[in-house]
This record gives C-alpha cells, sequence and structure tokens, in this order.
C-alpha cells in the first residue's frame, strides 16, 4: 500500500504553488510595506518591526490558509457545505493569530522574543543559534495555530495508531521549515535585501523561490501522507 498518491501530492503541493506565486506576484507588483500601508490605511493592519525583519512570514501565512482550505476537501465530516462555512473562522483564527497586533503577531513575537532570542539580534550578528531557534518556535507554533484552526471545520476525528505518529512528523516538518525560512531570511538581509522597504529584486525574487521550495519539502511530505490516510481505502487510488 502506497503511502502517498497523486492526489494527496498535489493537494500537499498546492500551499507551496500559492506561496510561489505570492512571490512572483509581490516581485511583479513591486510591492513594498509603504505600498501596502497606502492601499490598506487601515488602523488594524500595522506591518511593524517584524514585517522588515521577517517578511518571509508572509508568504508562510499565505501556505498554511491554503493547507487549510485543501483540508476542507480532504476533511470526510460534516458535510462539504458545512465546511466551507466553518472555513471562515478558521482564516479568522489564523489572520488574527499572525497578523494582531502587528505583522507577525503572537506567532512571530512570541518565537523571536521569547526566551531571550531576538530575531533583530540574530540577523545583525549573522544566521545564529537565535534565528534557527526562533524560526523553529514560529514554524511549531503555526503546526499548533493550523491544527487548531482545521479541528474548527475536519470533524474527522478518531484514533489510529498512525495519528499520533504524523502528529509528531508534522510538529516537526513545520518547525524545520521556520528555521529554514528565518535562517534563510537572515542569509539574504546580510546580503543586502531591503524587502518589505523596497522591492523584490530578482536575484532576491529567486532566492525566495529556493528557500520556500526547501523549506517546505518536508511540511508536504508529511501532509501528503496524512491526507492520503484520511480517506477510505476503498476511495484510495
Amino acid at each position: 500500500m502506497r503511502l502517498i498518491d497523486r492526489r494527496a501530492a498535489f493537494g500537499a503541493m498546492l500551499p507551496l504553488l500559492a506561496s510561489l506565486f505570492a512571490v512572483v506576484w509581490a516581485y511583479a507588483t513591486g510591492l513594498t510595506a509603504r505600498g501596502i500601508d497606502e492601499a490598506v490605511d487601515s488602523p488594524w493592519l500595522i506591518l511593524g518591526v517584524y514585517a522588515d525583519r521577517f517578511p518571509v512570514f508572509a508568504f508562510a501565512i499565505v501556505f498554511v490558509l491554503v493547507r487549510l482550505l485543501v483540508g476542507v476537501f480532504v476533511a470526510r465530516r460534516p458535510m462539504i457545505l458545512f465546511r466551507l462555512v466553518l472555513f471562515v473562522p478558521a482564516v479568522a483564527l489564523v489572520l488574527v493569530a499572525t497578523l494582531y497586533p502587528t505583522f507577525g503577531g503572537i506567532v512571530a513575537r512570541g518565537a523571536f522574543m521569547g526566551g531571550g532570542f531576538s530575531l533583530i539580534n540574530s540577523v545583525v550578528a549573522g544566521a545564529g543559534p537565535g534565528t534557527l531557534l526562533g524560526g523553529a518556535v514560529a514554524g511549531a507554533t503555526l503546526a499548533l495555530l493550523a491544527g487548531l484552526a482545521r479541528a474548527i471545520f475536519d470533524w474527522s476525528w478518531g484514533w489510529t495508531l498512525g495519528k499520533p505518529i504524523r502528529a509528531i512528523l508534522a510538529l516537526a516538518a513545520w518547525a524545520a521549515m521556520g528555521a529554514i525560512l528565518a535562517w534563510g531570511w537572515s542569509v539574504l538581509a546580510s546580503a543586502g535585501a531591503q524587502f518589505p522597504r523596497a522591492p523584490l529584486t530578482l536575484v532576491e525574487m529567486l532566492g525566495l523561490l529556493v528557500l520556500l521550495i526547501v523549506a517546505t519539502i518536508p511540511q508536504m511530505l508529511v501532509a501528503a501522507i496524512g491526507d492520503k490516510a484520511k480517506r477510505p481505502v476503498a476511495a484510495a487510488a
């Protein structure tokens, strides 16, 4: 019995494809923090320090949201229309946790400021343990947040031996994703990347694309295995 099939692999890849598209879109439109402020002009969206120091987190948020959307169609209970309705508060939960009171929300703030590890100091000093640890904690926090949000609309509960194993693997994969993103961006920043204060250059865009692909490979593998396992055996292809 295969752990992954084409259907599960495609669903697991969709979040990455959406994140990559977001990077290309940011490059093509010359997106900057000032442009966002002028376009939104709302006290509910304050970019703050983490937008400058960890802007790649924005693409991780896109990844989470699309992963949740895939979950709507992977889940078996309740009925699909009800899942689509419940998807709205699930998205709201993720956005509040990642964007309030400023960009990064409680996820980035708790990860990089807790325990005396500061993303700002780590970036200035180079890609050090603080950046890796902060990114790993941010990734693990995203995993817990995504799981909580998914529980709002995915009622396919039940116990199997594989579930806790997949949960541990998923937590490790998300933590690795966060650590790689944080470390990779610190390298780009030390090389002169100014996004989002300045538009992405072509080299920075390509670097971000590679970074996202490398960072999300473990998570996509675990997600594909989990999505395949959720389907009834008779429906598996």
